[in-house]
């Protein structure tokens, strides 16, 4: 299922386009991610005060933070750039699926080039990106019929942000009509898994005369597996929004998530409009 995008013959635009570029792009923001919360737990206050002082000198000198205020200034800003890259990934991802979308509806399975239709596809497409974020989900759905799952964790993620970018304390201007601000994301959480999931014991093997056995500490332990949950985060004003490191994580795999949905909502469209072979 693909239509070429306008004004450019080369380009491609396609439900797997759109699925392998964003896929990847939250891969890199899994790991770039991951990568800042193992930076800020293994940091070491000394060698922040050797490269503070490489450049021989400062701004503002009476400004410089010190290690353990820089650490909580370094996770407000990772927790900040994650939710605002995360809430633009998504945004970005509606907005390929609505052009996706319009090409499969005005032009179907003509591969012809026509510059009305052309026009007319831009012109949607503009109208979309000046959509609110609530307008565009209303848009998808009431023209293609497309469902997007998660959306509530969406609406979190730019919940969040508002939150964020103004220092993190949570106000009466955030609240809903239940006093709080809550926040709605998916996470990884382990759960003790069914008997016959688990491996039968083995046979104990005879020991030679004197040798003691001694029970390592994993042993006996219940087997687990991991499952995807609905996790959600209640702050009351006056409070500060601050995420622990898993829950961060489970943001990224809520964008996952919708974005999954999303992908799998056109594909049912464009089966719909074009036929099962296109």
């Amino acid at each position: 299922m693909s239509q070429p995008q306008p004004g450019n013959g080369e380009n491609v635009l396609s439900l797997q386009n759109i699925s392998r570029t964003f896929f990847t792009a939250l891969q890199r923001q899994h790991d770039m991610l991951a990568f800042s919360i193992a930076g800020l737990h293994t940091a070491d206050p000394k060698a922040y005060e050797h490269f503070s002082s490489v450049s021989r000198v400062m701004p503002v000198p009476q400004a410089h933070l010190p290690p353990e205020q820089m650490l909580a200034y370094a996770r407000g800003l990772m927790m900040r750039t994650t939710v605002n890259d995360l809430l633009t990934l998504s945004a970005e991802c509606m907005a390929q699926c609505h052009l996706l979308c319009l090409f499969i509806r005005e032009q179907g399975k003509n591969q012809r080039r026509d510059p009305l239709i052309e026009k007319i596809i831009t012109e949607k497409q503009n109208d979309f990106l000046k959509l609110t974020l609530q307008d565009r989900f209303t848009a998808l759905e009431e023209n293609f019929g497309i469902v997007c799952d998660l959306e509530d964790g969406v609406f979190s993620l730019a919940a969040a942000l508002r939150v964020l970018v103004r220092g993190g304390l949570v106000t009466n201007d955030d609240i809903t009509p239940d006093g709080s601000l809550t926040l709605e994301f998916k996470a990884m959480k382990d759960f003790e898994a069914p008997a016959e999931l688990e491996k039968a014991p083995e046979a104990a093997t005879e020991l030679p005369p004197g040798v003691t056995r001694h029970t390592l500490g994993k042993e006996n332990k219940p087997k687990t597996v991991a499952r995807l949950t609905d996790t959600t985060r209640t702050f009351k004003p006056g409070e500060m929004l601050n995420l622990t490191d898993s829950e961060l994580l489970g943001l990224n795999i809520t964008v996952a998530k919708f974005v999954d949905g999303l992908l799998r909502s056109v594909d049912h469209f464009g089966r719909a409009q074009l036929g099962e072979g296109a």
